[in-house]
């Protein structure tokens, strides 16, 4: 049970730095292309946008799952060292919680049951040992949990970095749009201004031809001398 339980600890911390590995270089690919479009003042292409989406999505349920591994493995050590202490107890060995927290930290499991403590007895031998093992299996979660917590804080900034990333790329894309919509006032003024314009030829040309056909009408019109 309990090599079952160390295998797969290990496992689940290796898979959790593969898949932060993974994910840190997807970030930094979404990241580049990203950071080209905006200093060219290109709208994002759909395709990226999907990319960034699902690995927010994949970044956050990483985290979710290992934090649910993290409490676990704490909620654990927590039981371990209750049932280390209930050993103690039944042990019929005199110590406060202080120092046995120093005596298990120092590794001098002797001590607990030696001198003033308690007196030599086989059961305080077997229940010596089995303190002994319950303190390995502690340093070895409070290690993992070490691991875990350097990971997170990994993954914490990952997710900082996006966020100022994305506040930087939606300032550029808020720019464009500001550059795009001006561009279409200035395009509509300079359509209404080619409508009128047009309007106003329009207008000349029917002045100009009704003159003429007034003239021609007025030299047919007009009375010829005998």
């Amino acid at each position: 049970m309990k090599q079952e339980l160390e295998s797969r600890t290990t496992m689940v911390k290796n898979l959790g730095k593969k898949v932060s590995t993974s994910l840190k270089a997807l970030e930094k690919g979404i990241t580049q292309e990203e950071e080209e479009i905006a200093s060219e003042k290109k709208r994002l292409p759909a395709g990226l946008r999907i990319r960034r989406t699902q690995h927010s999505c994949l970044l956050h349920l990483f985290m979710e799952a290992m934090s649910t591994f993290n409490t676990e493995q704490v909620e654990y050590r927590e039981k371990c060292s209750d049932r280390m202490k209930r050993v103690i107890s039944i042990a019929k060995a005199v110590v406060t919680d202080d120092k046995l927290e120093e005596l298990l930290d120092q590794g001098n499991y002797g001590a607990i049951f030696n001198g003033d403590i308690i007196t030599e007895t086989l059961e305080a031998r077997k229940a010596l040992e089995d303190v002994q093992t319950r303190h390995e299996e502690l340093i070895k979660l409070e290690k993992s949990i070490q691991e875990l917590r350097d990971l997170f804080v990994e993954m914490y900034l990952l997710v900082e970095q996006q966020g100022d990333l994305i506040n930087r790329i939606e300032n550029h894309v808020l720019a464009t749009v500001d550059h795009v919509e001006e561009a279409n006032v200035v395009t509509k003024k300079a359509i209404q201004y080619q409508k009128k314009a047009k309007l106003k030829k329009i207008i000349i040309l029917v002045i100009l031809a009704l003159i003429i056909l007034g003239i021609i009408l007025a030299f047919v019109t007009w009375p010829k001398k005998s």
